[in-house]
């Protein structure tokens, strides 16, 4: 059970609010989620580069690894860009589109795309550094997203966490068919995720490639 990012009210004049290291961590680690992650998936990819390890080619569509990976980088990617074409941030609570599906679509994504590249590089260490340390980021930053979203909408969050699960949708809700906005998918600056997944991919079928010609010459 992961502690909640709660703060005691220190005694004294100044009555500045005082965290035990526990929580100072964990709102480290939520704070530089995005850094942390990069570095830590950069590190399992050098360390890949360095031991050998040759990703499955994206060109070959008989190869059932390299289809799977590709379509979860990019079934991730697309519900991504769904819910950063319906998300209003901080303006108001977003209850339509991917979010009446489930409440978090921009993380579900994000995690269907890493677990994707993990399937595509084909190393079991990746996947677990996903499922263990990378996921423990992903809760904790949930969690606390949580609790402002249900200290600003009160009521009114209560009733849609209340129906609406976090991760793994149950029902289909008619409020999902809501209209996207590409103005807003640009204010959202997710095109930012798009092209990093593109590169992403380029990168990984240019490592695959190379490593063919240095096996052929």
């Amino acid at each position: 059970m992961i502690p909640k990012l709660t703060t005691v009210p220190a005694t004294g004049p100044d009555s500045r609010l005082v965290q035990t290291p526990w929580q100072r961590f964990l709102a480290m680690l939520v704070r530089y989620r995005v850094r942390i992650t990069i570095v830590v998936f950069f590190a399992l990819i050098a360390e890949d580069i360095l031991n050998g390890t040759k990703p499955h080619n994206l060109l070959h569509v008989s190869d059932l690894k390299a289809m799977l990976g590709l379509t979860v980088v990019l079934a991730g990617l697309a519900l991504r860009t769904w819910a950063a074409g319906i998300l209003h941030k901080t303006s108001e609570l977003t209850m339509i589109g991917p979010y009446a599906l489930v409440r978090h679509p921009l993380y579900v994504g994000s995690f269907m795309m890493m677990i994707g590249f993990c399937i595509l590089i084909d190393d079991v260490e990746n996947i677990w550094f996903v499922l263990g340390p990378f996921a423990f980021i992903f809760v904790v930053s949930v969690l606390k997203e949580e609790r402002v979203l249900s200290n600003k909408f009160g009521e009114r969050w209560q009733n849609y966490a209340g129906k609406v699960p976090r991760f793994l949708p149950y029902r289909l809700s008619k409020d999902a068919f809501a209209p996207w906005n590409g103005r807003q998918w640009l204010n959202n600056r997710e095109y930012n995720a798009v092209a990093a997944t593109l590169l992403g991919l380029i990168a990984v079928q240019a490592w695959t490639m190379h490593l063919s010609a240095l096996g052929a010459g």
